[in-house]
């Protein structure tokens, strides 16, 4: 059953010909059917679960001193990996994806983005109301040009509140407005 010039696992000593094998000859052949299963890309837990299965078939078949023949391993190898993924995928068809691999939920945004927003909001607060419409509107997404379009601030006059705004603003921050609430 093995091939010519392949290496036979020793068997124990006392053991007929169906007998068992030493445990380094077990250790051998799992490590390189666990190696297969690695370098075919699955994960270890996947690999070790697949090894497991070419291990049992090939125990079953009582051929393991055939699975040092590295070139016909690596086909039996692909071949249950293979089988391994179409039943996953099956499977994943039938029952979803599993809890495991759903991520954890999160914050939406930017952590950054929610205290920028923080610092705007009470910066607003502090703000006469034009320079307030005007951030609201900004903050939309509007530039400073269009939102004070939009409020009817004379042309002459929209140098003048953007400037303040930027002021009000930078005396806002460097007050460093205590935290909401407190």
């Amino acid at each position: 059953m093995s091939q010519p010039g392949s290496p036979v696992p020793p068997r124990e000593a006392g053991h007929p010909a169906g007998g068992t094998y030493s445990d380094v000859a077990v250790q051998e052949i799992y490590a390189r059917l666990l190696g297969a299963c690695l370098a075919a890309g699955l994960s270890r837990p996947e690999s070790e679960d697949v090894a497991q299965d070419v291990w049992l078939w090939l125990l079953s078949c009582n051929s393991p001193p055939v699975a040092l023949a590295v070139p016909w391993l690596s086909a039996v190898v692909r071949n249950f990996v293979l089988r391994y993924r179409r039943r996953a995928g099956r499977r994943r068809g039938r029952e979803g994806v599993p809890l495991e691999a759903v991520p954890e939920p999160g914050s939406p945004f930017d952590t950054s983005t929610l205290e920028a927003n923080e610092v705007l909001d009470r910066i607003s607060s502090l703000l006469p109301e034009t320079e307030r419409k005007i951030l609201v509107l900004i903050r939309k997404g509007y530039t400073l040009a269009k939102a004070v379009e939009i409020l009817g601030i004379p042309r002459g006059s929209r140098a003048y509140y953007g400037g303040r705004l930027v002021r009000l603003a930078r005396e806002g921050i460097r007050r460093r407005i205590p935290p909401a609430g407190h």
